[in-house]
């Protein structure tokens, strides 16, 4: 081999060595420090656009007022940069991503031994022009406040319009027509508590209330669809000043305070096919008024201070948490639409549509009457004995809960008499799904009469890309 081919081969391997391998080579379930900011700050915000995670505002410590710092770090090279500063400086703002663009909205002017001024304030970073825009306020100025992004609409919930006040509001703004609309408040009223999307509904979680500090672990619900609350699954303890993120099919709750002073390490995890929640691996650091963000299913927190009360300062510190792959269990998805039967009973069948935006699925069910019609019976059309029955209800993780409609009366493509279906229908049917390709149908009539199980599988496998693409997102 020649001393060139030596030499290109050795600095090769040295190469290799020193590239920065990147989060996919870390552990599971683990922090691991990565390289600090250059201005230590807390009450700050974070988005995440193309790999690179951008970190606005807060202040530095007791006497410091807010800043406008603007901060850009490189998850791919561990690296910091330097970017054009907020216009309008501030603390305790939220961040949220639409179309490549960070969305900077409310937060507040002071400092902790001052009072708050809570700004109504929408400021937009584009990180392709690398420019700042400012865009329709608020409907009402708030900090402490939390926001979460479905279908490229930001929802802003709760927080603190003034010093004296906690709200349960809700508005949401639409980025192309630059307007904000007041939704269907939260059932509790919430300020420094966490949101997150997840499978097109928006999941809140912990928070307070007062000046004392009471810490909530309830979780409630919203479903855009329907501008509807629900309870969720409560944490197994009380926090506010969290964050939260989705990855790999769970939502975690992270750090936060469980009383007037104390940050904690803590982190939960909420599984979204399971609905339970565990504890998972702590942080390093104690944190609270820190924000996070997720680059490739990894979550990186920034920031923060490790007391809620004074004197406290702001640090610079950084970690990234890998969490632990997708649990078992399948989700339903708009990939599952399809034909289905079952092999042994051929000519009868499914055909299945999921609507994710109101997380509803719809099925209409072609099969025969319980028994043959006599023999002298003749039909215009088809075969004598055939039936349609169509079901429709909500789904979550891999099961959907249906209610069994029969449907009786009208005549051939004519509109009258018109069909009548009983609205509280003949009778439910659960479908629990393995995977993209096969499942298990149950059914039971009000009767009492019918009532079994059926397994049940695709016609053709068009769909299962899809499926697979879009279960564990």
């Amino acid at each position: 081999m020649s001393e060139k081919r030596i030499l290109y081969l050795q600095f090769l391997f040295i190469s290799l060595l020193i590239l920065p391998h990147g989060p996919a080579l870390a552990q599971e379930d683990t922090w691991t420090s990565v390289a600090p900011m250059p201005t230590a700050r807390e009450s700050l915000a974070a988005c995440a656009v193309d790999g690179k995670i951008y970190v606005f505002g807060g202040f530095q410590g007791s006497a410091d007022f807010a800043i406008d710092t603007h901060e850009r770090y490189d998850a791919l090279t561990n690296s910091w940069s330097t970017m054009p500063p907020m216009p309008t400086a501030r603390e305790e703002p939220e961040a949220a991503v639409v179309d490549g663009k960070c969305y900077l909205i409310g937060g507040r002017v002071a400092n902790l031994i001052n009072s708050a001024r809570s700004l109504d304030v929408v400021e937009v970073y584009d990180p392709t022009t690398n420019s700042w825009s400012t865009r329709a306020p608020m409907l009402s100025p708030r900090y402490a406040h939390s926001v979460a992004v479905v279908d490229g609409k930001i929802y802003v919930m709760g927080g603190t319009p003034d010093q004296a006040l906690v709200s349960q509001s809700m508005e949401v703004y639409d980025p192309a027509t630059d307007t904000w609309t007041e939704l269907a408040p939260m059932t509790t009223r919430r300020a420094l508590h966490a949101a997150t999307a997840a499978r097109g509904k928006i999941y809140v979680m912990g928070g307070t209330t007062d000046g004392e500090f009471t810490r909530y672990a309830s979780m409630e619900i919203y479903d855009p669809a329907t501008d509807t609350w629900s309870d969720g699954p409560a944490m197994p303890m009380g926090k506010f000043s969290l964050t939260a993120e989705t990855a790999n099919g769970r939502i975690y709750a992270i750090g936060g305070a469980d009383g007037a002073f104390g940050a904690l390490k803590n982190v939960m995890a909420f599984d979204l096919n399971t609905r339970t929640w565990s504890t998972v691996s702590n942080m390093n650091v104690h944190r609270v008024r820190f924000d996070s963000a997720t680059v490739n299913n990894q979550i990186y927190v920034f920031g923060g201070a490790i007391n809620f009360g004074s004197p406290h300062e702001g640090m610079d510190a950084v970690e990234r948490y890998t969490p632990a792959t997708a649990s078992e269990g399948f989700s339903i998805n708009e990939g599952i639409s399809d034909a289905w039967f079952n092999s042994a009973t051929a000519g009868q069948g499914f055909f299945i549509t999921v609507f994710p935006q109101i997380r509803q699925l719809f099925l209409a069910w072609f099969t025969y009457d319980a028994e043959r019609p006599p023999v002298d019976v003749t039909a215009i059309l088809g075969e004598p004995g055939h039936r349609w029955f169509t079901a429709q209800g909500p789904y979550e993780g891999d099961t959907a809960q249906l209610t069994l409609f029969l449907t009786a009366g009208g005549i051939f493509d004519t509109g009258q008499p018109a069909a009548v279906t009983d609205p509280g229908g003949v009778g439910t049917m659960t479908i629990e799904f393995a995977d993209c390709t096969q499942g298990i149908l149950t059914y039971q009539f009000t009767s009492g009469e019918y009532s079994g199980t059926i397994p049940i599988q695709r016609i053709v496998p068009d769909n299962v890309e899809l499926c697979e693409a879009l279960a564990n997102q």
